[in-house]
């Protein structure tokens, strides 16, 4: 008899395909409307980029209460409210007529997708249904943007078709009919369903340390509270290490396109370069999930943050003709920049446990986030001022550069006891 496919699996394929189409339309697809937007309007870029600003300022701030929301009510519903709210916003941009009305259309559609994207809702699910794949499971789960990478150049085609507001409304209907029905797949834990982590069977898991240890270690009463985890140092590490990372690379995923556009490569060129870099992000994303399985993650992490710093490099040497370096560095770049990601609720779990997790994965999510407000503001007010964006690839790189130091500051995870101090 052939064996019945684990639900947990479902919830990682349900994490890909939504993550996958909001890649497209919004995280990354977005920035093929940036030029068009800012030509419609006669804006500076600094004033367009702050939207983007806004959207990481709203979601850095919204990311606790996200993680708080899920403890509470599940990621399923989460999910689905984030679905209706975000492609809302999307329409509501589509109608913007001023710098206000776009701002605040914006932020309706960040503060949807915040809650629908795998930052919170889908890791706190995926993660509370695995345990010793949990590595693995987190980095297909979040395998969305590589997929939906190369699909970004339909968006320029769209908006090369229709213009940048009939597109958008298009992209924002389509999130509503896609993204409910995916929604409604998330579970927050397995034990209610008759599961047990990793689809053991009952026997195999009163026999492992997960039925020793009360059915899984991501049970529902495992690990610390908010209040015991914010007073390990741990936690504060965990903060500052990847608010350092994602500050040095905000900027950066708003204006590459941009930045392309203007070395003289087309704009379905310049999508092409973006989604390319996502879809070989992963290869970072499937293999650090791996590695964080068997091998101290402290090299993992600072392989990583070197792939970013040498890509990074590269790209200031970028120039029209030099594909082959636009090559190497969508390459290095994109797996350290991918292979961060299913680090964090990781990492997370794996030191505090399952009790907060949702509440802690948001806290660490919103101190990246915040962090990187200021990047999209800063790269446009580069390029205003000096006509380059290099003096921000500068910035962006000693600001990455910070984030070693912090590695030596962390303790490889013994077990959620150990965090307490």
């Amino acid at each position: 008899m052939r064996k019945k496919v684990f639900y947990g699996w479902y919830i990682v394929t349900g994490s890909v395909a939504l993550n996958f189409y909001l890649s497209i339309v919004f995280f990354q697809g977005f920035q093929v409307f940036f030029l068009p937007i800012l030509h419609e309007f006669r804006w500076t870029r600094a004033m367009t980029s702050g939207a983007f600003s806004l959207r990481q300022l709203e979601s850095g701030l919204l990311a606790p209460a996200i993680g708080f929301l899920v403890d509470r009510w599940g990621p399923r519903v989460i999910i689905v409210t984030g679905v209706i709210l975000g492609g809302l916003g999307m329409i509501m941009i589509g109608y913007a007529n001023s710098l206000f009305t776009f701002y605040l259309a914006f932020l309706i559609t960040s503060f949807g997708i915040s809650g629908a994207s795998h930052g919170v809702s889908w890791a706190v699910a995926v993660a509370n249904w695995f345990s010793r794949l949990r590595g693995r499971a987190l980095g297909i789960a979040m395998l969305g943007p590589v997929l939906g990478g190369p699909f970004i150049v339909v968006v320029a085609v769209l908006e090369g078709m229709f213009g940048w507001r009939v597109s958008i409304i298009m992209l924002g209907a389509g999130l509503i009919v896609v993204g409910v029905p995916l929604g409604f797949v998330a579970r927050p834990r397995p034990e209610p369903y008759g599961y047990f982590q990793d689809g053991a069977t009952q026997e195999e898991a009163e026999r492992s340390e997960i039925g020793r240890r009360g059915l899984a270690v991501g049970g529902a009463s495992d690990g610390l509270t908010v209040g015991q985890a914010v007073h390990t140092r741990d936690f504060w590490v965990l903060i500052v290490l990847f608010a350092a990372v994602f500050m040095g690379i905000s900027g950066l995923m708003v204006h590459l396109i941009p930045m392309l556009e203007d070395m003289n490569y087309s704009s379905a060129q310049a999508a092409s370069i973006l989604g390319i870099m996502f879809l070989l992000s992963g290869i970072g994303r499937i293999s650090s999930g791996f590695l964080a399985d068997m091998v101290d993650f402290r090299l993992v992490m600072a392989g990583l943050i070197s792939f970013q710093l040498v890509g990074l490099f590269l790209l200031t040497m970028v120039g029209p003709s030099h594909i082959w370096l636009v090559g190497l560095f969508i390459l290095l770049f994109g797996i350290g920049f991918g292979g961060t990601i299913p680090l964090r609720p990781f990492l997370i779990m794996q030191i505090f446990g399952a009790r907060s997790f949702g509440s802690l994965q948001g806290l660490v999510q919103g101190g990246a986030i915040g962090a990187g407000m200021m990047g999209p503001i800063f790269y446009g007010w580069v390029f205003d001022t000096t006509g380059s964006y290099h003096l921000a690839i500068y910035a962006s790189i000693a600001i990455i550069l910070m984030a070693f130091p912090l590695l030596l500051l962390m303790r490889k995870p013994q077990g959620v006891a150990s965090s307490l101090r």
